[in-house]
């Protein structure tokens, strides 16, 4: 009888034991779109600053995923200790303030456009670009102190491939996965210059060419310390506009009708995207969601990085939006991706699953 209760006893405080150690970890994940990755440091701003209950370890990160414009952002997020959050939101909304459109791209030599079709694999050069991450890096002290994940598209595979804080090359990988198809040039890696190299080369693409916005990796790099996914939170910020594409004219114009081609994709794979992925994570606590509530950038706008008239306009609504994020509550929106997906009826009414989620916003 002493002896089942010693054991008893040393079972409890095992218990109490794991569940005081248990691991807990945050994640954001960010979707691509050019300039509009003004619009996430806005909404991120959004979120910690309308938060009354607001703390740093609400907001620590432990891990950033982003893809394209997002790749940008989680590059600046990687060099703060992700208890650091106001310094990191304040710092990101400032460099993209300071952002212009030939520290990301500037026309071919010596011909522009038509160097770029004819003898390039992007119609500009993102040579700046590559300078422009390196300085922020070079700035902030070039350490990585959070978990990250960017991503590309193999064109020769149509794979996904993932660099991160451990990447012999992370800010390579930054640029891969902001490689616009045909707009910008894409990245060759060859063999054992990259991680798991084969024998051949890797030829990287923007990251949303398959999916805009890695949720996948967010919580699978939360597992990594997590003893469960009750355990980890993820919030997500897009910057894909649903209700309506934007308005545009139709021009002769081999450029813009491409990236309109693009924004129609995206609009409608962007937030099936979230949907999707979620389906596959029940147990994962998903936050915040912030998505834009009006049209913001399109087509050529996308390339457009003045700040008086296109970047800080969109962090201004970035702003707004987390502010109303935070006043629906924790988990909201994704509640309402599961009402949509048990109810027939809601499917009738609205037959994108983003048609439903801007109804609420």
């Amino acid at each position: 009888m002493v002896l089942y209760r010693v054991t008893k006893a040393i079972a409890l405080a095992s218990a109490i034991l794991v569940g005081v150690n248990a691991e807990k970890c945050t994640a954001l994940a960010m979707s691509g779109g050019g300039s509009k990755g003004a619009y996430e440091a806005g909404g991120l701003w959004g979120l910690y600053y309308s938060d009354v209950n607001a703390t740093a370890d609400k907001y620590a990160y432990d891990v950033m995923t982003g893809v394209s414009a997002g790749a940008l952002n989680t590059a600046c997020g990687a060099m703060f200790e992700p208890s650091d959050v106001e310094h990191f939101i304040n710092y990101l909304s400032e460099k993209w303030q300071e952002l212009k459109e030939d520290n990301v791209w500037v026309p071919w030599k010596p011909a522009g456009i038509i160097t770029g079709i004819n003898k390039k694999s992007g119609v500009l050069d993102t040579s700046a670009l590559f300078k422009f991450v390196q300085s922020v890096w070079d700035e902030l002290g070039g350490v990585v102190k959070r978990k990250i994940v960017v991503s590309c598209v193999d064109a020769s595979s149509g794979a996904t491939h993932l660099f991160n804080e451990t990447s012999e090359n992370v800010i390579k990988g930054v640029v891969s996965s902001a490689s616009i198809p045909f707009v910008f040039p894409h990245q060759i890696w060859e063999p054992n210059t990259y991680d798991n190299p084969t024998e051949k080369n890797l030829v990287c693409m923007d990251g949303g060419t398959v999916y805009n916005t890695n949720l996948v990796s967010a919580v699978e790099r939360c597992r990594e310390t997590a003893d469960k996914d009750e355990d980890i939170t993820v919030d997500i910020v897009i910057c894909s506009y649903l209700p309506e594409l934007g308005s545009w004219d139709d021009r002769d114009d081999a450029l813009s009708n491409f990236l309109r081609f693009k924004e129609i994709r995206d609009y409608y794979d962007g937030i099936a995207d979230v949907y999707k992925f979620k389906q596959g994570f029940p147990n994962v606590n998903f936050r915040y969601f912030v998505q834009p509530s009006e049209a913001i950038a399109s087509g050529l706008g996308i390339l457009n990085f003045n700040n008086e008239t296109m970047t800080y306009p969109m962090q201004m609504l970035g702003r707004l939006d987390g502010e109303n994020a935070i006043k629906t509550g924790e988990g909201f929106y994704f509640k309402a991706m599961d009402e949509w997906r048990d109810s027939p009826e809601l499917q009738k009414d609205f037959p994108h699953i983003g048609h439903y989620i801007n109804h609420h916003i």
